[in-house]
This record gives C-alpha cells, structure tokens and sequence, in this order.
C-alpha cells in the first residue's frame, strides 16, 4: 500500500522502509508513553505489528503508527507519531485515516487509548467503549514478579495481583497507563501504546 497525501507527503505499509531507529527515537524521547522504551523493544513491536509510516517527499520518515491485530476480529491503534517538522500540515489526520482504512483492518473493532479531550480520533470515528464496565486490564508484571508465576509461586501471585492497583493507582486505588509508567521500571516492562494528538 503507498497513498500520496498532503505536500507530497505519502505513506506505506511496507516493512522495509521503516526507520526503526528514527522511530525509536521519537517514542523512547519524545512521547510520554514509551518514554525510556528500549530499542530492543520498539523493534519487536514493529516487527509483530501492522505498520504504516508517514514518508516526506524525499523518503525521509516523518511519520508512524501502527495496528496490533490479529486481522481476523481486533485491531489496537497505537504509538501515533508525527515528527515536530511535519507538524501543522493534516499529516496527522492523514496518517491516522490510512492506518485505520487500511485493509486488513478497515471493516473489523478497533480500538486505542488515549489522553481524554482528544478529537482527532473521534473525527475519525473512535467514541467511549460502548460497554466499558465488560473491559478489564493486566498491567505488565515486572521481570521478578513474572517470574514468580512462572515458577507457580500463585499465593505470592494473587497477593502481587491484588496489590498492582492499590500501590500505583490514584487515592481510589485505580491505576491509569500513568501510574503504571511511573511506577514500574521501564527497563524491565514494556509500556503501553498510546495514541495521541499532540504528537501528530
């Protein structure tokens, strides 16, 4: 897939072109939900993703998404990311559009998290989960505590389990995908995507 956009600038699915270092460099320096992301990281996540950059005219990447999806019934839309130069230009809108129609998820449930009051995903047709109360969430254990589960220490695990909200959640005990970055090393978990407007 390759669609020309706004000012020549275009994007494309094809793995090859991405930049992963580039890419790297935005999420693990410039965003707030992969702040400290390890290389390592982003290029599994690109590796075992549906991604879709955002080129300038001369080939340069200025642009990323990407979709988490299995192609069949689900796709999460996430780590949207316009670089600063592009900025100002619809190159986001464009992105997003292309990424979400793109066709191995343009007719299935997609989903993404995002900072409240955006409006750019909602332009584009994202709302509030219709049945939110049916959703629940696991947050990344890290590396020691995973690997008490693995061994089958469960007593141990229900209590780390039990205890993940209450530590890093706000006063009612819930815990936000902020809580969790702050709270939880970034060099031994793998944060969340987001995706977000002020980065497009």
């Amino acid at each position: 897939m390759r669609v020309t956009g706004p000012d020549g600038y275009w994007v494309s699915d094809d793995p090859g072109l991405i930049d992963v270092a580039r890419v790297h460099g935005w999420l693990s320096q410039e965003s707030y939900w992969a702040s400290g992301q390890s290389y390592d990281v982003t290029e599994r996540a690109i590796g075992h993703s549906l991604s879709v950059g955002l080129y300038a005219p001369d080939g340069s990447q200025a642009g990323y998404a990407r979709l988490v999806t299995d192609r069949a019934t689900f796709a999460w839309l996430c780590d949207v990311f316009v670089a600063a130069a592009a900025r100002g230009r619809g190159l986001g809108s464009f992105l997003v559009a292309q990424a979400i129609g793109h066709p191995a998820v343009a007719g299935i449930r997609q989903v993404l998290m995002a900072e409240p009051g955006r409006s750019i995903y909602r332009r584009h047709g994202y709302g509030d989960l219709m049945r939110a109360e049916r959703w629940m969430e696991r947050p990344a254990p890290a590396a020691r505590q995973l690997q008490e589960l693995v061994d089958g220490d469960w007593q141990r695990a229900d209590s780390l389990a039990g205890s993940v909200e209450y530590r890093i959640g706000d006063s009612s005990g819930h815990a936000d995908q902020a809580d969790l970055a702050d709270a939880l090393d970034p060099d031994r978990v793998e944060p969340v995507g987001f995706a977000d407007e002020e980065h497009v």
